[in-house]
């Protein structure tokens, strides 16, 4: 380490972050190569069986009792199942009948339309007694099917009629309309059954939505048709990015989490960056991205219409930016670089709290930073000889701060309500943002709904409770199939050890790395155990990730500098590290696996519960 005594004479004199010149940031030709690579493989994780690029897109939209079709299958069928996929509205009822004359009908089952069946297929059944929802289905002998409705407000983009061991839906002779048609009525009867190659007769996660997609990927939908936004508890901007991929490649699964893979794709070259700012060394970078290359929360939220892999990607980017302020020398022209940074960092902080709120935590980090990193720079700047210019630098740097930091992001918050004003049906404008803030905070103060994946801040560290996100249904006998939210094992309790350490050893010497790291973790972390919302996930946990592996990457430089084995135990970390993701690989990505050997060799605690 380059210190020097100057550097220990202040209890915040932290001077340095690593070894090297200015010079030693720069990338070569294999800076270059490696993250090519690692982008590439990220690319490849993220995209992967990622969704079905086909869904139904024509919809009907009854507006009033009674209307309703009649299917003809032409002669008598066995009906197994009926499955129904359902677009933005979710809210109404409906009634199914069968008959095998026309004439004499019995009640199939009544359908009750709600939020999680949004792009959805959902599985409706006869079951042997109606009144209990545990009753066994049954198979029903019928050549008509009656569809009416007895509440509106929903959207049909599909349904599919199926015969049992059929993949196939019964083929349809005839569709009769009945009742009369409202005339806010959108569609036809039709195009209830006119895409049925796309109707599948098993809901899957690469053909329907899951977890809070039906949130986020919705609203992206509407964003995009500039309808009446669903989803207001949370800023936009993730799902302003999210409806990218839905303009691209239409309303389908690769279409809404299209853009979430290439968010999860970036952030590999993003952490690379960070991570040679920070250790000057290409050795250092490429151990760093390879651990979130190899980490669960990382894949699992690259491969689904979940915002938190922007707001974690913004993260690192304000953190990076506000390290390199902290480095900057207020002579030879660092004092405008020095600023630049400042505007980065500020901006995508913005950018981070445009996603979700509890991303604005870090602000409480970055000013702790700019603060001790300001006065470092005006120490520095009289002790180099400078009898003037430090006071009035000073105001200048606290001037820009307030743009930077309080106007710049807020123009920025502001900005992403765009799509959301178009699609409101209100006559709303920039002047109702207070209000729109005061409702999201009032939301998240009211959450007290139990959930059984809901977890306490305490246990995020020890990864008690991974939230599961999928589970499959309709698999084979002694088979599994889930997607949860996990992280890699080495990753979280060995970056949780190794931050203690890094803590310990890197404060001692007044190191700056571990410096943001233990101001950024904390500040992220801390708030939680205040904060007013009292239903909580591990997912809350996401942008403190990188800081554990920036923890893992310190401690393991620090050994390799000191003994003859450290870079044995790199490599190892590393290996340790790929092969747990591999392990865990089938329950970050939906891979259909044998119950018995997710419950053996997957669910290491009883709380893993998928």
């Amino acid at each position: 380490m380059d210190w020097t005594a100057d550097s220990r004479s202040s209890p915040i004199g932290f001077g340095t972050g690593g070894s090297g010149a200015r010079s030693s940031r720069r990338w070569t030709r294999l800076d270059w190569m490696i993250i090519a690579i690692l982008t590439f493989v990220s690319a490849l994780m993220s995209f992967h069986d990622l969704g079905n690029r086909s869904a139904p897109q024509t919809y009907w939209k009854p507006s009033q009792s009674g209307e309703g079709f009649i299917v003809d299958f032409g002669r008598p069928q066995t009906v197994d199942r009926l499955n129904l996929y359902e677009g933005p509205g979710a809210t109404g009822k409906s009634k199914i009948e069968y008959s095998v004359d026309g004439t004499t009908w019995q009640l199939y089952t009544e359908v009750e339309h709600k939020v999680n069946r949004v792009f959805t297929w959902k599985t409706e059944t006869h079951k042997k007694d109606e009144k209990d929802e545990k009753s066994e289905p049954v198979s029903v002998e019928a050549r008509y099917i009656r569809y009416t409705v007895v509440t509106p407000g929903f959207r049909i983009y599909e349904a599919g009629l199926f015969a049992n061991g059929s993949d196939a839906p019964i083929p349809i002779a005839g569709i009769e309309p009945i009742g009369t048609r409202g005339s806010r009525t959108e569609g036809a009867e039709e195009q209830v059954f006119d895409e049925q190659s796309l109707a599948p007769f098993r809901q899957d996660y690469r053909n329907s939505m899951f977890f809070d997609e039906i949130y986020h990927g919705r609203t992206a939908y509407e964003f995009v048709h500039s309808w009446e936004p669903y989803e207001n508890t949370h800023p936009p901007l993730g799902k302003d990015i999210l409806s990218i991929g839905v303009q691209l490649f239409g309303m389908t699964p690769y279409g809404w989490r299209f853009m979430a893979a290439v968010g999860g794709t970036a952030m590999i070259p993003v952490f690379y960056m960070a991570l040679r700012g920070m250790f000057k060394r290409t050795r250092y970078a490429a151990v760093g991205t390879l651990l979130m290359l190899f980490e669960g929360f990382h894949l699992v939220h690259s491969r689904m219409a979940n915002v938190d892999i922007f707001g974690v990607t913004f993260t690192i980017l304000m953190i990076y930016f506000m390290y390199r302020y902290g480095e900057m020398k207020w002579r030879d022209g660092g004092f405008a670089k020095g600023i630049g940074c400042l505007a980065l960092s500020g901006f995508f902080f913005g950018c981070a709290a445009s996603v979700k709120w509890n991303y604005l935590y870090g602000g409480a980090g970055l000013a702790i930073l700019f603060f001790l990193f300001l006065y470092r720079h005006i120490r520095d700047w009289r002790r180099s000889g400078q009898r003037s210019g430090s006071a009035k630098r000073a105001v200048l740097t606290l001037l820009a701060c307030l743009v930077l930091f309080l106007a710049i992001p807020a123009a920025t918050y502001a900005t992403t309500y765009i799509p959301y004003l178009k699609g409101t049906v209100a006559d709303d404008g920039f002047k109702d943002l207070w209000q729109y803030q005061k409702n999201m905070y009032h939301y998240h103060k009211g959450v007290k709904e139990a959930h059984p994946y809901a977890s306490k801040w305490y246990t995020w560290p020890f990864m008690v409770r991974p939230v599961w996100y999928y589970g499959g249904v309709d698999l084979g006998k002694g088979d599994a199939q889930s997607i949860a939210a996990i992280g890699n094992p080495l990753v979280w309790w060995g970056g949780l050890l190794a931050m203690l350490f890094t803590w310990a050893l890197g404060l001692l010497r007044r190191d700056r790395i571990a410096l943001t790291i233990a101001v950024m973790y904390l500040s992220f972390y801390v708030p939680w155990m205040v904060a007013p919302r009292s239903i909580t996930f591990l997912y809350h946990y996401f942008p403190m990730v990188p800081l554990l592996i920036l923890s893992i990457v310190w401690l393991l430089k620090f050994i390799e500098e000191r003994t003859g084995y450290g870079k044995r135990l790199t490599w190892l970390t590393v290996a340790g590290a790929g092969v747990l993701l591999v392990w865990f690989y089938p329950v970050l990505t939906g891979m259909t696996i044998s119950r018995e050997w997710m419950n053996f060799g997957i669910r290491w605690l009883d709380s893993w519960g998928f």
